[in-house]
């Protein structure tokens, strides 16, 4: 993995939503990293960043990695992942996106070598820009235990009190995830970090 796209929407009423998980990701990752290079591009900010182990603000840093944050709505996601991946000289093998997953519950990882955007529109957007559905994939469960039939509305949402603690350490596990990532591969990743049975 070179390069990790988080998936969410701009603007201030939207950074607690259930749908911006994924920049809530990158924004776990930024604060335990040191960031070497910055550049904001039409449609996606990118940053270079050391990654360090959670807990750790000195020290030797580890890996590398890019982080592309679409600065589009959610549903034209491809767009700033083209740009970034053109820019950064990166094929869709090797990026990883993260993204919110209603199909998931609440807490649940899944983490995935390829296959279909499953209705998430902004993975469907990325297929389509990027022409593959051979890229990486990190979803996270947003899906709480009152969750409606109906849930156009509902990924909009803020999470609920009694769901932020919950949330916060899904988001560093996640991290955590993409660390591992780095350090080892997809697969050992998978073994790791899979919820088995949620």
């Amino acid at each position: 993995m070179r390069a990790l796209v988080g998936l969410g929407n701009p603007g201030d009423k939207y950074s607690e939503h259930r749908h911006n998980a994924g920049w809530m990701l990158l924004d776990a990752l930024l604060r335990r990293s040191r960031v070497l290079e910055k550049r904001n591009l039409d449609w996606v900010e990118l940053r270079r960043i050391e990654l360090r182990e959670r807990g750790k603000k000195r020290g030797r840093g580890g890996e590398e990695l890019w982080l592309m944050r679409p600065t589009t709505y959610m549903n034209r996601s491809g767009i700033g992942a083209s740009e970034g991946c053109s820019a950064l000289g990166i094929s869709p093998d090797e990026l990883v996106v993260a993204y919110d997953d209603i199909d998931l519950p609440l807490g649940a990882l899944r983490i995935r070598p390829a296959g279909g955007d499953g209705g998430h529109r902004g993975l469907r957007s990325i297929i389509r820009s990027l022409g593959t559905q051979q890229i990486p994939r990190l979803r996270m469960g947003i899906r709480g235990i009152d969750a409606p039939p109906d849930t156009a509305d509902y990924v909009l949402s803020r999470f609920k009190k009694d769901e932020l603690d919950t949330i916060a350490e899904v988001i560093e596990v996640a991290a955590d995830a993409v660390q591992a990532i780095q350090r080892s591969d997809l697969t050992a990743a998978m073994n790791a970090y899979n919820n088995p049975g949620a």
